[in-house]
Parts: structure tokens; C-alpha cells; sequence
């Protein structure tokens, strides 16, 4: 198994905004001074001052590094991140690509892809789940490292420190699932009908994702299948959790044949 040595902190590029194909992009100043490059030209804002843009440009704090921000799509969409941003005009359209710590990325996700209820050790098999996925997927797209669409995972607003997605990405920190001494891109979907289903005969390097029998689905929700019914079941984990599971026997029930690692102070060469 092949490693660099890296310290915990490793930022990772999410593409946001994608789907709605912007031609203007709104950034605003979220309490910390902003310094926008843009035409050769820097513009500083703070406050809740804002300024929109049409054109590639980058935005971070006075000093270059990671500040609080509001962007935003006007009429449809507007989120606050913590990062650095970068604006690039591709032929058709504005790409706003965040770079963030990875861990706030991951409790962005978890907050946004588990389901209502979810019990802490579910929602901690999320949080690794998902910070496997980025692990494994760092090169999905030409200008980031993953968007936050289905065709990646949603992603929101970083959660408060108190929340419950924040709780499951703290007591998870560093840890991913490897099969074959590679982290897993893993896949996961909200209802799996009564049992997962495989995604090839299991030749070859590639996860066959098994097909895997799921209990609270049989007996509470037979036949109901929302998404793919690829690797973890959100409601058969938030199920096994209730009844007592902790997150590592819900991961080693849902992935069967992989492992756990604990990618700080290391992460896995490219």
C-alpha cells in the first residue's frame, strides 16, 4: 500500500453550482475581509459587502488563505462556505470550484445526505462513507476534485459544531474503507427494498458491491427502493443503529471484504 505523508488539514476542490450553468456569480463578505482578483484588478471586501462577477477570478483572505464567504446565484440559490474560491469561464458558463479542509467538506455531506432521524452511529457510517468516496474520487472532474451534485454527493452548509453531522465527521476524523489497499469510492443509497444489490461477479480490482441482505428493510420496508441499492442502505443503517450496531459493523455489514484505515497523518498516493 503506497502512501505520502500529509498532516490532517488536506483541502479538497468542490465544484458548486454546476447544475444551474451560471453567467454571473454573486460573492459576499461573511464577517471577515475578502480580497477578489479579478482582471488584474484586486477589490477588497468586508462587512456583507458584495460584488458579482462575470468573469474568472479568485477569492481569498488578505493573507491568501481560507475566509468566510457567501456566494450566490441570484433568484436561486446562495450558500456560505469557508475556503478559497476560485471562478473559471468555461465556453458556456461560470464554474465556481471551493477549496475546503476535507473533514468540513465530509460533515458538509453528511449534513446533507442523511435522512431525518438518523442515529449517531449511522450517521457516523455516513461520514465515513463519505469521506472514502472523496478519498477515492479525487479526479472525477477536469477542474475540481468532485461537485456537489448526485453525479458526486450533495453538499451544503458547513453544519455547527454541535450538530449531529458534525459529531459523526469529528469521531470518524481520518478514517476511510480500503478494498484491496486502495480507499473505496463507496456508494450509498437511501432504501435498498430488502437487500443491496452486486454491481459485477467480483473479477478483476473494482469493488463488486455484494449483494447484501438488509433486515430493517425487510421488515419494515419490503419492496421500497429509493436510489441505486449500491453498498450502504441509509434507512437499514439508521435501523441497525437503533437496535444496537455500532458504525464499524454497519460499514462491515453494507461493504463486506473491505477494511478501515486511518488516513492521518497519511493519505493514499494518486
Amino acid at each position: 500500500m503506497a502512501f505520502t505523508t500529509l498532516a490532517a488539514g488536506q483541502p479538497i476542490r468542490i465544484g458548486v453550482f454546476s447544475l444551474f450553468k451560471p453567467e454571473e456569480i454573486v460573492i459576499a463578505a461573511a464577517g471577515a475581509p475578502l480580497e477578489i482578483r479579478c482582471d488584474g484588478l484586486i477589490t477588497r471586501l468586508e462587512g456583507a459587502q458584495s460584488m458579482a462577477l462575470r468573469t474568472a477570478a479568485t477569492v481569498t483572505s488578505p493573507t491568501g488563505g481560507p475566509a468566510p464567504f457567501v456566494l450566490s446565484i441570484r433568484g436561486k440559490i446562495r450558500r456560505r462556505f469557508q475556503g478559497t474560491l476560485a471562478i473559471i469561464r468555461n465556453q458556456y458558463y461560470l464554474e465556481a470550484v471551493v477549496s475546503m479542509d476535507l473533514e468540513e467538506a465530509v460533515a458538509s455531506a453528511v449534513a446533507a445526505e442523511m435522512l431525518p432521524g438518523t442515529p449517531l452511529e449511522a450517521a457516523k457510517a455516513q461520514a465515513v462513507a463519505a469521506r472514502s468516496y472523496f478519498a477515492a474520487n479525487r479526479s472525477r472532474h477536469v477542474d475540481y476534485d468532485a461537485c456537489d451534485s448526485t453525479h458526486c454527493q450533495f453538499l451544503r452548509e458547513l453544519p455547527a459544531p454541535d450538530s449531529l453531522a458534525a459529531q459523526a465527521t469529528r469521531e470518524t476524523a481520518g478514517l476511510v474503507l480500503t478494498y484491496q489497499g486502495k480507499p473505496l469510492a463507496a456508494l450509498y443509497s437511501a432504501s435498498c427494498g430488502g437487500g443491496t444489490r452486486p454491481l459485477h461477479d467480483g473479477g478483476g480490482s473494482e469493488y463488486p458491491y455484494y449483494a447484501v441482505a438488509c433486515e430493517y428493510c425487510r421488515r419494515y420496508r419490503p419492496g421500497l427502493i429509493e436510489g441505486h441499492r449500491y453498498g450502504l442502505c441509509q434507512r437499514g443503517a439508521a435501523g441497525m443503529a437503533r437496535a444496537g450496531a455500532g458504525f464499524r459493523v454497519i460499514l462491515s455489514h453494507y461493504y463486506p471484504g473491505t477494511s478501515f484505515f486511518v488516513a492521518y497523518p497519511f493519505r493514499f498516493a494518486s
